[in-house]
């Protein structure tokens, strides 16, 4: 076994015990609520190898983003389009890999220039910022209402792989970028050693998951813990964090199919080199989270290859509240106070589908 299939299971047989232990009858299970497509919505085909982000704009429109291409998109389902996001041309933004939204403003980050733009909606330049040498490349993940700027700080992962051992921090910068602090720390990613033609290197396992982070807009930074599976809110004031118990996790085997799923994410040619990476034993519990209204953290959970319904575990600082179900068999991408946007891959390309927010996950 892996660490992560170890720490997993002594998670599991640990609440187990607990479980076992406690006094009375075990306590109702959360309830699931089940959505549905949106009506008046059908579909969206974008010729693009994947989406990753997705941001909304307005009631049915939501901005994406294609890494593989550096495209930042426009989704419309009123009108059943989609459409480059207006001035955000590959002269101006040669490298799109990253999206920050900000009310009506979306923030870009380009990898290749090392710097962030702001744009408005229709499609002009408002500001730029250059990212200073000493973060090395990395760009800003997050912004809150205040400017302060959050980075997720890499460790130098060194010829033979070996320093991706440590871990990685979470750093905030204030609006002039001139002066940083460490808010957190991740847990190094699911290593494995392979032999290489210079010798042994450390190699990430694919699909072993890991440690997941964003902002709120008051500068409330939360972590979902990829192997403890809990999620912790550290106050913008400091202070300890306040997390969750374990959440339930089912343990899931990955398969032959998982891989191949997996292949798809990347453009063709790059699948051969793609497919002798180390792949995990077993998936991580949630493969994404997003911040939901009333403070709630909807967890996006991992299941079977090609599960027809696809779930979310939307759980507070209690624990879960409740589950909502979604009748597709894609990634979760976006989500809005009404909507979830799913993404499907298929040959032509992603196929975009919206569904809505049941009303009872909304209260």
């Amino acid at each position: 076994m892996t660490r992560t299939t170890l720490h997993r299971v002594a998670i599991a047989a640990a609440g187990m015990t607990a479980f076992a232990a406690a006094c009375g009858p075990p306590p109702a299970p959360p309830p699931v609520y089940h959505s549905q497509a949106a009506p008046g919505s059908d579909s969206l085909v974008v010729p693009v190898v994947s989406v990753t982000t997705a941001l909304a704009d307005g009631e049915n429109r939501w901005v994406v983003l294609a890494p593989v291409e550096g495209r930042v998109l426009i989704a419309d389902f009123g009108s059943d389009s989609v459409r480059a996001y207006p001035g955000i041309t590959k002269a101006a933004v040669p490298n799109a890999s990253a999206l920050i939204g900000l009310g009506d403003t979306v923030l870009v980050a380009d990898w290749g220039l090392r710097r962030v733009t702001a744009w408005t909606e229709a499609g002009k330049q408002i500001a730029a910022w250059p990212m200073p040498d000493g973060l090395h490349g990395a760009l800003p993940r997050a912004r809150d209402a205040a400017g302060q700027w959050y980075f997720q700080i890499d460790p130098e992962p060194k010829d033979d792989g070996s320093g991706l051992l440590d871990s990685a921090a979470v750093v905030r910068a204030d609006p002039p970028l001139t002066r940083f602090d460490t808010l957190a720390r991740l847990a190094p990613p699911d290593l494995a050693i392979t032999q290489g033609m210079n010798g042994n290197r450390y190699q990430r396992r694919a699909l072993s998951g890991s440690d997941i982070w964003g902002v709120e807009p008051d500068g409330t930074l939360w972590v979902a813990r990829v192997y403890q599976n809990v999620v912790e809110w550290y106050p913008r004031s400091g202070g300890k964090p306040v997390r969750t118990r374990p959440l339930p996790d089912p343990v899931l085997p990955v398969t032959q199919m998982d891989r191949q799923l997996f292949l798809q994410r990347y453009p063709e040619d790059q699948r051969p080199i793609a497919a002798r990476l180390p792949f995990a034993a077993v998936k991580a519990p949630f493969e994404q989270v997003f911040a939901g209204p009333n403070g709630r953290m909807w967890l996006f959970k991992s299941d079977t290859a090609l599960a027809p319904v696809r779930s979310f575990q939307v759980v507070d600082s209690t624990g879960v509240r409740f589950y909502v179900d979604m009748p597709s068999r894609g990634s979760a991408v976006g989500l809005s106070g009404n909507h979830v946007l799913m993404a499907e891959q298929f040959p032509g390309g992603v196929r975009l589908l919206q569904y809505v927010v049941p009303p009872e996950a909304g209260r």
